[in-house]
């Protein structure tokens, strides 16, 4: 289990950077002044972007050590705990300590995962439902391309945002059940993963997670973009983790009532440092959170 959360904090802090460095660059332009492929194009001939990919790349090699290692529900809420590394970073680069509203909600976001992860159960598993995971995936999809379909019909940045940020959460979710089962395929060898479906249809919802993340990015200030993503990748993997992996939630009442306090804690403070704007003597909400900033 410590290693699993070691890995998983690791992995936070390189996503936590590389959303940073991705951040700046894809907000440069509104959704309206360019097509699909040209915003594509204009990201990969940036060097901030391509180590900002880099580094996610890193993120999801140790997220799925990580995942070797641990059950999804335990190793995905630490995940989302990288706007923790991103608020630190962020003042170091300032070199200003950070503001006292901002390390009450540290605290509050590292206590809610402390006592997540004190009461939560180790080694909980049963039986893999594949069938369910086929069903769980297709409805995660749809889910999202119903997001995207109303975002792309919405007129305003913030909805926008907010649909394209939940819809990637759905996908990044189902991306951690996804690397679960793809590790589980590898304990019967790699070549059987190569013929399994879940390793092709993980490239292909791991690559439509990214590119809406970066479309929500475009849309509107990651205060908005980030509480939502965080909250529903949090949710859908938890789920899957439950439903598809057969992971126990709890052995009894108080051990459940301790991770459900424990993850809300989490969230609130998740959302609360993303809100926070990035300038201490700043609090007009058109900034651009400490979490992120622009160039």
């Amino acid at each position: 289990m410590l290693f699993a959360v070691v890995a998983a904090l690791a992995s936070a802090a390189c996503f936590a950077a590389g959303s940073a460095l991705q951040h700046r660059v894809a907000g440069e332009s509104s959704a309206s002044e360019e097509s699909g492929a040209g915003f594509v194009a204009r990201l990969v001939r940036r060097p901030s972007w391509l180590i900002g990919l880099g580094l996610s790349g890193i993120a999801f090699g140790l997220h799925a050590v990580a995942l070797s290692r641990g059950d999804l529900a335990l190793v995905q809420p630490v995940i989302v705990s990288g706007i923790v590394f991103a608020v630190l970073i962020r003042a170091g680069l300032d070199r200003r300590w950070p503001p006292r509203r901002t390390m009450v909600w540290l605290g509050v976001t590292w206590a809610g995962l402390a006592l997540f992860l004190l009461v939560r159960p180790t080694g909980t598993t049963n039986a893999v439902h594949s069938s369910l995971a086929v069903v769980f995936v297709m409805c995660g999809a749809i889910l999202a391309a119903l997001a995207m379909l109303v975002a792309r019909r919405s007129h305003g940045d913030r909805l926008r945002g907010l649909l394209l940020g939940s819809a990637a959460g759905v996908l990044f979710g189902l991306v951690a059940g996804l690397v679960k089962l793809v590790l589980a395929e590898a304990s019967h060898g790699w070549a059987h993963v190569f013929t399994h479906w879940t390793l092709w249809t993980l490239t292909a919802v791991g690559a439509w997670a990214i590119v809406l993340n970066q479309r929500a990015y475009q849309a509107t200030r990651i205060s908005l973009t980030a509480p939502t993503l965080n909250i529903s990748q949090v949710v859908v993997a938890i789920a899957f983790g439950i439903l598809v992996l057969g992971e126990e939630p709890g052995s009894s009442v108080g051990v459940v009532t301790g991770e459900v306090v424990g993850l809300t804690l989490t969230i609130l403070g998740v959302r609360n440092l993303a809100a926070l704007p990035t300038n201490a003597q700043n609090t007009d909400s058109t900034d651009v959170p400490v979490a992120a900033g622009r160039d």
